[in-house]
């Protein structure tokens, strides 16, 4: 007769939402902090408080997994961290499941992903409901609950911004990057600092065709083991990979004479094939470069028995320092997937878009309105100003590399980025005369500049990143 055994599983849904709701970067990274703990640090010391046996198949990136054989260690975790979560991380959307498995691992796991997604639908309630009679936290508009006695600000908080701040100081997120010789800022002018005109950017980094890789590993009779080292080889090659392009950073800065403390940078998710960090603007290439050679070159060894190599997708927003990131943050995902959807989720590549308008649509209005011409004179067929996404390896298709050998050939004295400047804006208000402007340019840098030239769909993409300051 087998042991019954049970597995329970936690997810946190809105992650990139709970984390910027607000536009200070001490409460973004007291929210990053949050979901880390919740899934690492605060449900090992329950676990170890509360004596509970068993053991972790997944502890990352808003997930827990986790297996034991007794009925009332899991009836525990459901109903005490429950309890323990809506007290320590307010706000925080999360579904919390438990099933038997009943020597189908398998189908425990396709079980328990059912009721979690099932668990989705239900609300949260939080502990602090709120009075009529009672002041609001001006910036969120939630009942107050604790007033900011130790900053400037002076502010009365709500319970969701109290806890975040509460936890600003926390470090569960830059352990696990294993970087000890580091620190990073607490304020995004602190990131900006020595930038062009006060460029930051939000980077959003998501591995390839997870689920059809996850689905096909899906064998045997230890599928949880085999799970378990999928995603702990994953992870480590994740964190190699974020390591690498902090040594990208750290050498363009001592190149550059630069202070290297703190690192301009800030991780905000990391973990399993996620990550999120906001960086200084002239970095953000160098960095993504740098983490997706690696991220490929880790996977390849390290997921040898499982597939092998995987590869990653990238969105980039440019935005200035004031901008409110919760906007930022929603674009960055959508340029992710807009780049899944154009590698077919089988290249590593990269999307960016910098944002000048005070408010930031879908990136399909974007398109629509800041990338399209639509009073074309080419037999009135639209241009749109794309040439994205760019690759790291793949034949025939926009790559990394060539735009970074555009940038530096652009950044010399005499090339023509202005003239291509004045050909975009003619294109967009007086495209009668754009071809007139263009064979002025072939005329005159035809030669030298040919290449870069007659890349017109990538123009807007070069006065991107030569407006922030791209170094190499």
């Amino acid at each position: 007769m087998s042991t019954k055994k049970y597995l329970y599983g936690l997810t946190v849904q809105g992650i990139q939402s709970y984390i910027f709701e607000t536009n200070k970067l001490r409460e973004i990274v007291g929210g990053s902090e949050i979901v880390e703990q919740m899934c690492t640090t605060w449900f090992e010391k329950f676990k170890d408080d509360n004596s509970i046996t068993g053991k972790f198949y997944l502890k990352a990136a808003g997930n827990i997994r986790f297996k034991t054989e007794k009925e009332d260690d899991a009836k525990k975790i459901f109903m005490e961290y429950h309890k323990e979560l809506l007290e320590k991380a307010p706000g925080v959307p999360f579904s919390q499941a438990v099933v038997e498995i009943n020597d189908d691992e398998d189908k425990a796991i396709d079980e328990l992903d059912a009721k979690l997604r099932a668990q989705r639908n239900r609300p949260l309630y939080g502990f602090d409901l709120g009075l009529m009679a009672r002041r609001k936290n001006r910036r969120t508009g939630n009942p107050a609950y604790s007033k900011v006695t130790n900053s400037s600000d002076d502010e009365i908080l709500d319970i969701i911004t109290y806890a975040k701040q509460e936890n600003k100081g926390a470090t569960a997120l830059q352990d696990k990057t294993d970087i000890d010789s580091i620190s990073y800022p607490t304020e995004f002018k602190k990131i900006a600092k020595g930038s062009t005109k006060s460029w930051l950017a939000l980077i959003h980094i998501d591995g390839n065709g997870m689920g059809n890789r996850i689905n096909k590993i899906r064998k045997g009779d230890k599928v949880l083991d085999t799970l378990k080292s999928f995603s702990e080889n994953v992870e480590k090659s994740t964190k190699v990979a974020y390591k690498k392009g902090v040594d990208r950073v750290i050498e363009i800065l001592k190149m550059n004479k630069e202070s290297t403390d703190p690192l301009p940078m800030r991780p905000i998710v990391l973990g399993g094939d996620d990550l999120t960090l906001i960086i200084r603007g002239d970095l953000a290439i160098a960095f993504t470069y740098a983490y997706l050679k690696e991220f490929e070159k880790q996977t390849e060894e390290k997921l040898k028995d499982y597939g092998g190599k995987l590869t990653a997708a990238t969105g980039i927003v440019f935005v200035k320092e004031k901008f409110p990131f919760h906007y930022s943050a929603h674009l960055a995902e959508e340029l992710t997937s807009y780049a899944k959807n154009k590698s077919k989720r089988t290249h590593s590549c990269l999307h960016f878009h910098m944002v000048q308008d005070s408010f930031v649509d879908s990136y399909k209005e974007i398109i629509v309105k800041d990338l399209t011409v639509t009073k074309n004179d080419e037999k009135d067929k639209k241009y749109i100003f794309i040439k994205g996404p760019y690759y790291l390896n793949k034949t025939g298709a926009p790559n990394i590399s060539g735009l970074l050998n555009d940038i530096k050939v652009l950044k010399k004295d005499d090339a023509p980025t202005n003239a291509m400047r004045e050909w975009v804006d003619v294109k967009f208000n007086n495209p009668e005369m754009a071809d007139t402007i263009m064979q002025r340019i072939q005329r005159k840098y035809s030669k030298e500049y040919s290449n870069i030239i007659n890349n017109t769909k990538a123009y807007i993409d070069y006065h991107t990143l030569i407006s922030v300051g791209t170094k190499f």
